[in-house]
């Protein structure tokens, strides 16, 4: 049944906006039954979940008839609206959420949340509380405390400095490719980092993402401005983030060396941390995941135009990591 044919009553409209308004919709069972083929049409084609979330709909209503139809809006069918409503349900939530170009982690008291640089297009006002997971009762809590709210507003700078310059590492410059790739294993390290405090029980798998991710991003920095490789992997510098921090502030005039230095020297030694030493609390853990993302963001601000406070001077200055 076309559904966009002329009326059969002779008002001259289409089917589907005159008598065929009204008809009723398939139960549930039904709809769930043509959504559950159409998602096994969309895996045999190789499409990722947030794909298939969308073009399930269309494929599973062209079983009832539906050609064409509105999505969105007030001309949405009452059958399209629940065969949203169900198919959403097929789903693991994370995976068809609007995505975000890096996660990152926030220590709110002693718990850990999550914190995302979201995809932005063109010019466009990101609000930072949108970028936290807290409750309206939790940021209320969070605003009250002047310490806490500073320490939220330098990681989100942080955020969405390494979230976008990671991506945009090297733009408009002449840069060692060695250097593009380094960033991008240190955001994976330091999205892992995050994902675990913020979903595991045991901590130390966060550690290590987060001082790998710290020693990536450091590399990055090197290998940008010609260290070759064998120098990276030297005894002196391999696992050192004291050293390779040191080595980075000596080449590159605008690095914040002085406090990466304190930072990377409150870091527990990323061998011990492994077979040693014991798990870390939560808080040591929060500013152990913090400090890298910090790290992260100062050397990926050298190689990209990305810089929150550059941009924006009204953003206060940094307090966190003191």
């Amino acid at each position: 049944m076309d559904r966009n044919r002329p009326c059969h009553c002779g008002s001259g409209r289409r089917y589907k906006h005159c008598c065929g308004a009204e008809e009723s919709i398939p139960d549930d069972d039904a709809l769930l039954d043509a959504l559950a083929r159409a998602d096994d049409e969309g895996l045999a084609n190789g499409e990722e979940p947030a794909a298939r979330s969308l073009m399930n709909i269309g494929r599973a209503l062209r079983e009832f008839g539906y050609e064409s139809f509105a999505l969105a809006g007030r001309d949405v069918p009452p059958i399209v609206r629940r065969a949203q409503e169900l198919n959403q349900q097929l789903f693991v939530p994370k995976e068809i959420q609007t995505g975000g170009l890096h996660l990152g982690a926030f220590l709110f008291r002693d718990m850990f949340c999550r914190l995302y640089a979201p995809i932005a297009f063109g010019t466009s006002h990101i609000d930072y509380w949108k970028m936290l997971d807290l409750s309206d009762l939790q940021k209320r809590w969070l605003v009250n405390s002047q310490e806490s709210l500073d320490r939220f507003t330098d990681q989100a700078a942080d955020i969405l400095d390494f979230g976008y310059g990671s991506s945009e590492f090297g733009h408009a410059r002449q840069l060692d490719p060695r250097g593009k790739d380094l960033i991008w294993r240190a955001h994976t390290q330091l999205e892992a980092a995050a994902a675990t405090a913020t979903s595991a029980y045991d901590y130390r798998g966060t550690i290590q993402s987060a001082l790998l991710g710290t020693e990536l991003a450091l590399k990055a920095g090197l290998a940008c401005v010609g260290v070759p490789d064998p120098e990276l992997r030297s005894k002196k510098l391999g696992h050192n983030l004291y050293a390779l921090a040191e080595r980075l502030g000596a080449l590159v005039p605008n690095f914040d060396t002085d406090r990466v230095l304190r930072v990377v020297g409150t870091f527990p030694d990323f061998v011990d941390s492994r077979y040693n030493l014991p798990a870390p609390s939560r808080t040591e853990t929060g500013h152990i995941l913090m400090g890298a993302q910090y790290v992260a963001s100062e050397v990926t601000r050298q190689f990209s135009d990305r810089d929150v406070r550059k941009d924006n001077p009204t953003v206060q200055a940094r307090k966190y990591p003191a």
